[in-house]
């Protein structure tokens, strides 16, 4: 799968950091999110139904949540107890904190009982332990102290009378006596002390019995609380849960996204006063090809493909109008220089090793979704080209993945059965472009250029070479006419 700064180049991270659990089990959840496997299907349909359930419950009703989520924030980690509560004697605090969550576990079951959503999700079951909570609340009290009581034992009972007693006497005592009270006091805080241990290491196996009936219910409330993070981001970033399809023949599996767009890049040009484009894509197994000029977005395009479809494959929401999408088994990116100076590798050699080794995962692993952005654009264009037109028509002759090159070399898209491009400036205003830019000031043409693209993808007949958009650009932009007769097109 994708490596980790590659998840940050097309803004993975930025959605894990805007994911935003109410307790630290979701969160630790959201802090391993992991794409599922390919044979982990089920699991992965039951996630994804559980962030629908949640979604529509929650979009019709955001208050009825409350109760929840304060009852998910008071929850403290203590597995590390649990674990401690089958090997040995637990301490006051580590009782205490388990007293704490047991408490706190009550509200949080009644709050899931006024949840019909709640109690829908697949593989969520939360309940009260209150056998649990009475062996470390005995007294009944439901106090947020733990102190064992008198009654705890007779034994008990009787040191601390004594105790007590000294330390009454012990406030009026004479000098003479105070050495002899001070030295029976500490006598008695000691018996007291091996007294306590000796009921707390008796409350504690009592509790373990308990432990592992706690630790999957903990694994139920972190479940719970990541769905309803999940749920709650697509709700504020617009996003859908993407449908996985069923397994299917090799020539009949589509990956379909409408209207995806990648928050992280959205965010970055609404800072700049400009929207993000929505890019809609259909896949089928074989080769795609996206063409376009250098600044139209085919780099974006294949972000945001990446993004939403490592998204859909780690039961997390998607973010488009529509996503469906097959099991797949890997998701290759290959999209940045790899240089690998450690083996004497340059810029263009570590690319081919990438790749051939991308090859040899969709041999052993059909099925994967191989993303590769100007592919071999560090050699020259010669071969260049012949090394883009090898790669479409090997992916298209083997059907082992869904594959999409984005290039601007000539004749490599007539080969695809699937040519995609980015819409770029035709449909711009020609005068409004020639006046705008005419009025903009050197250093800002650029930027003015880029507000008259549009970065949407559109399909194309079979057959059809990529335009010639970098000309174009070039006199958009006003490039010297001196240099441009000596463009030959």
């Amino acid at each position: 799968m994708l490596e980790p700064k590659q998840l940050t180049n097309i803004g993975f991270d930025h959605i894990i950091q805007n994911l935003q659990p109410f307790s630290v089990y979701g969160d630790e959840l959201r802090r391993r999110v992991r794409p599922y496997k390919k044979d982990e299907r089920e699991k992965l349909t039951a996630e994804l139904e559980n962030v629908k359930l949640l979604a529509k419950a929650f979009e019709r009703d955001p208050a009825s949540f409350s109760p929840l989520a304060r009852a998910l924030m008071l929850l403290k980690d203590i597995r590390r107890s649990l674990a401690r509560s089958r090997e040995t004697t637990l301490t006051d605090i580590e009782l205490f904190e388990i007293k704490r969550f047991l408490i706190v576990l009550e509200s949080l079951a009644a709050a899931c009982a006024e949840l019909p959503a709640a109690r829908e999700l697949n593989g969520v079951e939360i309940f009260p332990m209150t056998a649990a909570l009475d062996i470390v609340d005995p007294d009944g009290m439901r106090a947020q102290t733990f102190r064992l009581p008198d009654d705890s034992s007779e034994e008990l009972a009787r040191i601390r009378r004594e105790r007590k007693a000294a330390d009454i006497a012990l406030r009026t005592a004479s000098p003479d006596e105070k050495d002899g009270l001070s030295a029976k006091r500490t006598r008695l805080a000691a018996l007291e002390e091996n007294e306590e241990l000796r009921l707390r290491g008796e409350m504690t196996r009592a509790f373990a019995v308990y432990s592992e009936q706690l630790g999957k219910l903990i694994e139920s409330i972190a479940r719970l609380d990541f769905a309803l993070a999940k749920a709650r981001l697509m709700l504020d970033l617009h996003g859908c849960v993407p449908e996985i399809a069923e397994e299917a023949g090799e020539n009949e599996a589509k990956l379909v996204l409408t209207d995806m767009v990648n928050p992280a890049l959205g965010e970055a040009l609404r800072e700049k006063g400009r929207e993000f484009t929505p890019v809609s894509i259909e896949l089928a197994r074989g080769s795609t090809v996206i063409t376009g000029a250098n600044m139209g977005g085919k780099s974006v395009a294949v972000k945001t493909l990446a993004l939403n479809a490592y998204l859909a494959m780690a039961g997390m929401p998607v973010f488009a109008k529509e996503a469906v999408l097959p099991m797949l088994s890997d998701i290759h990116l290959l999209a940045e220089d790899m240089e690998d100076s450690r083996g004497g590798l340059s810029s263009f050699g570590g690319e081919m090793v990438r790749f051939d080794a991308i090859l040899r995962g969709c041999s052993e692993n059909p099925g994967a979704l191989v993303l590769l952005d100007e592919f071999a654009r560090g050699t020259n264009p010669h071969e260049g080209s012949a090394l883009v037109r090898a790669a479409v028509r090997y992916f298209e002759e083997k059907k082992q993945a869904f594959a999409v090159l984005t290039t601007h070399f000539d004749d490599v898209a007539v080969l695809a059965p699937v040519h995609y491009q980015v819409m770029g400036l035709r449909r711009a205003d020609e005068s409004a472009l020639a006046s705008a830019l005419a009025a903009a000031e050197e250093r800002s043409a650029g930027e003015l250029l880029s507000r008259f693209m549009d970065y949407g993808l559109y399909r194309v007949p079979a057959g059809v070479n990529p335009p010639r958009d970098a000309l174009r650009i070039c006199r958009a932009l006003g490039i010297s006419d001196g240099f441009m007769r000596f463009v030959h097109e």
